[in-house]
């Protein structure tokens, strides 16, 4: 009787009587599957639908960015000025991760702070024109002591030839004593410029900054931020539609990246 039990006990099951003998079990196995593979797919609507709604609003805020490598950047999205201050027009020369502005080979870095700096100028704006308020980013550098620098220009005039040349504009300059914040003017055919707000700290030369200058459009505030260092002022001279760019001077200056985004009210750019 002892081996014929253990016999019995070793047989196998058969599945059809599982299924009926534990009916209740395996139907809760069931929906406890189904309800598990909904969730998991709803979760996954969920979260393309996030990604989605956040690249969409990332991608409303930008209206403009670029890299200056060589090859990632138009330059049809841009329009080259020259200063009225002196009669050289500039040009950018591209390397391999930025762009820098044209300098005289057999100038010395004192020489372009001074007598030579007119033939360091080199500036461009883009051709978008903005009617709102916008932050600019950009990564520039500077080999010596200054100056690249952020512009914001309401016109860009011409000179006799029609060349583009600035008249009134706003220029954010960094250097190796921090922040000046020139406003340029332009009257009876001559410029003038005074400085109209100031920040003083060390920027190192030969360095890389990540740069962030933001307009306050209806406050007419302008506000800069580098390496932890900010700063802002109002100015009731700021203008209410511009260009954007940056123009590199007095120096060997690189330009890395240029980013315009849209800050919250005003209309979009025109």
């Amino acid at each position: 009787d002892g081996g014929r039990r253990r016999q019995r006990a070793m047989q196998p099951i058969d599945a059809r009587q599982s299924f009926e003998t534990e009916p209740n079990i395996t139907a809760m196995q069931a929906r406890s599957v189904t309800a598990l593979t909904s969730m998991r797919y709803l979760s996954s609507i969920a979260v393309c639908l996030l990604l989605y709604f956040a690249t969409s609003a990332l991608a409303a805020d930008t209206l403009y960015q670029a890299s200056f490598a060589k090859g990632q950047w138009r330059r049809g999205d841009w329009t080259m000025v020259k200063s009225p201050r002196w009669a050289h027009r500039g040009g950018w020369i591209q390397e391999e991760t930025h762009v820098r502005n044209e300098t005289p080979a057999d100038a010395t870095a004192k020489e372009m702070l001074g007598p030579r700096a007119g033939e360091t100028y080199t500036s461009m704006v883009l051709k978008r024109k903005f009617h709102e308020s916008v932050t600019v980013q950009a990564t520039l550098e500077f080999a010596d002591r200054m100056a690249p620098l952020i512009v914001l220009a309401p016109e860009v005039g011409k000179q006799r030839d029609g060349y583009p040349e600035y008249r009134e504009h706003f220029e954010v300059v960094f250097w190796d004593k921090g922040v000046n914040v020139w406003h340029h003017r332009y009257e009876e055919g001559r410029p003038s410029w005074r400085l109209a707000a100031f920040n003083r700290f060390r920027l190192k030369p030969d360095t890389r900054y990540p740069v962030t200058v933001t307009y306050d459009r209806q406050k007419k505030t302008l506000s800069v931020a580098v390496d932890g260092h900010e700063f802002g002022y109002r100015d009731a001279a700021l203008p209410e539609a511009f260009h954007v760019g940056l123009t590199g001077c007095e120096g060997i200056n690189r330009f890395y990246d240029f980013a315009v985004s849209k800050q919250s009210g005003g209309k979009r750019p025109g």
